[in-house]
């Protein structure tokens, strides 16, 4: 009777969770596909026309790629490789077509939830991979780089996938599973070599780690962890390799994976440099100066700041185009100072949780020694869902076991963070953006109207118009669509509130006289 009243409530639990679970990933699955139905017809959308965009620069480049796999453009690579080569494979498969593209991408966006959920169940329990499922399934800023042709979707994904691999590598310890974990670990350097900051640790956590038993084998357990090291490392450089390779094979050169590392590091770390994504052009600081130091600590205040720092993408810009994306209700504001906590109590059985600790510090690390921009730090943001997750289990536990001091003060200092960190440089979206939005906005409703797209270039005109309404282009461009579609009155209307913006506009006093004439 006992062995009953056991079982019950484990397989009672064990169904709520399931189903839970289920319901947060299918409601994260149509929220990424209303948001696609809308970004789809985005000015966002077209890589091919976002001149100056790290878009345009991927697309072209992945069609080189598709024209010659090996030699590519005849030059070393400029960035990591793999991103390019990823999606000249999902055009194959989707033929071109970047609707496609994008729902590969935020499928990917889906599974990588999952890791993330087995990550947190892993380190604590059920409770808190669930927690952490529906942060990341809600993480705004995720689902906005997952559907954009941008390499850090799949960055965060490879990151988030190797620590993942390594504690199931730990849980069921065989060789197949570490040399898994060497793969994943080879193609994340080719996507972003900067997780070679994390090499050092693992080696650390591996040997700290009170699972002693790591190999299938029978050897001492003091070279274990060090055997499992090499063949990480020898796995991960076999992967690297080819890339070494053809790099020499074109140029002459040894390019291990790509040369835009010294780049990066003169734009964050320069005399003039101001942190963020800028090109600077002063003297390249020492590590031993004080300058240096001073810049480091500016760039992790802007690292731990709530604001959504853009490059390419603004996103709180995007959530003026596509308004659903409100329903991502989940911010950096919230998880970061709540996953900073959780960082902290995981400090309390620190020999397990070293290897999740200090990955997490390495995601934060490579992103403040290079500069500061919103979609490097999504490997970090992953790290910290899962430390909230963690933070909020323990806090239900403590309140159960009616110890509520301790939660009470570290919640305390979490709000002290969050608000010290609530902070951004000026307005949400500044004139660079909006002037980005303008002059996308204009290629693409030209391209669409020469195109006989014009339920595509009305759609983008509307949301240029209600957005921008003081940019005269912006109610020329909308009285052109509706001319177009037959509505004429509705086009003068628009065409007379260009002018009154701009009395000078010469294309609409024109298109005004041919509609005159016309109905002559």
């Amino acid at each position: 009777m006992s062995k009953k009243h056991q079982k019950k409530p484990h397989r009672k639990n064990y169904r709520t969770t399931k189903i839970l679970l289920g319901i947060i990933f299918l409601t994260g699955f149509i929220l990424r596909c209303v948001y696609l139905y809308y970004f789809k017809d985005s000015v966002y959308f077209n890589p091919f026309l976002m001149d100056g965009y790290d878009q345009k620069t991927f697309i072209l480049w992945a069609q080189q790629i598709l024209k010659h796999p090996w030699y590519v453009n005849g030059e070393p690579f400029y960035m990591a490789p793999l991103y390019a080569y990823f999606l000249a494979l999902c055009h194959i498969i989707s033929r071109g077509n970047l609707i496609i593209i994008s729902i590969i991408q935020l499928t990917i966006d889906i599974f990588l939830c999952f890791l993330l959920y087995y990550i947190g169940k892993t380190l604590y329990n059920e409770w808190t991979g669930i927690i952490t499922a529906g942060l990341s399934m809600f993480y705004r800023t995720s689902i906005v780089y997952a559907a954009t042709v941008l390499s850090d979707s799949l960055i965060y994904f490879l990151y988030i996938f190797f620590i993942m691999l390594v504690y199931y590598s730990i849980k069921k310890p065989n060789f197949i599973c570490w040399v898994i974990t060497g793969i994943i670990l080879g193609l994340s350097a080719l996507a972003k070599p900067t997780i070679a900051i994390f090499l050092p640790f693992l080696l650390i956590g591996l040997y700290l780690y009170p699972e002693k038993k790591l190999l299938p084998v029978d050897i001492k357990e003091k070279l274990q962890p060090l055997i499992i090291f090499f063949i990480i490392l020898i796995i991960s450089g076999l992967v690297i390799l080819p890339i070494t390779i053809r790099n020499y094979y074109v140029s002459g050169k040894f390019v291990p994976i790509c040369t835009n590392g010294p780049v990066n590091w003169r734009i964050g770390n320069s005399a003039d440099s101001i942190g963020l994504f800028h090109y600077p052009e002063g003297n390249l600081l020492s590590p031993l100066s004080l300058p240096f130091w001073k810049l480091f600590f500016r760039k992790m205040n802007f690292f731990f700041t709530s604001y959504e720092w853009p490059q390419n993408l603004n996103v709180h810009l995007i959530e003026e185009v596509i308004p659903v994306l409100k329903i991502a209700f989940v911010k950096f504001g919230f998880i970061v100072p709540v996953g900073f906590a959780g960082l902290l109590v995981m400090f309390r059985n620190w020999k397990k949780n070293f290897l999740f600790i200090t990955f997490t510090i390495s995601n934060v690390l490579w992103v403040v020694l290079f500069f500061i921009t919103d979609r490097y730090r999504l490997p970090a943001v992953g790290c910290f869902t899962v430390c909230t997750g963690y933070f909020i289990m323990w806090t239900l536990e403590r309140i159960k076991d009616k110890k509520i001091l301790q939660p009470v003060l570290v919640w305390l200092i979490t709000g002290i963070f969050a608000f010290f960190f609530n902070a951004k440089p000026g307005p949400l979206i500044p004139d660079v953006s909006w002037k980005g939005l303008a002059n996308l906005s204009i290629k693409n409703i030209q391209y669409n109207i020469q195109q006989n797209n014009l339920k595509k270039a009305h759609k983008q005109a509307l949301t240029y118009y209600k957005i921008l309404p003081g940019d005269f282009r912006s109610s020329f461009l909308l009285a052109n669509t509706f001319f177009l579609q037959g509505d004429i009155k509705t086009s003068i209307a628009l065409l007379q509130q260009t002018l009154k913006i701009n009395p000078d506009f010469t294309p609409a006093k024109d298109m005004l006289k041919n509609i005159a004439s016309f109905g002559e």
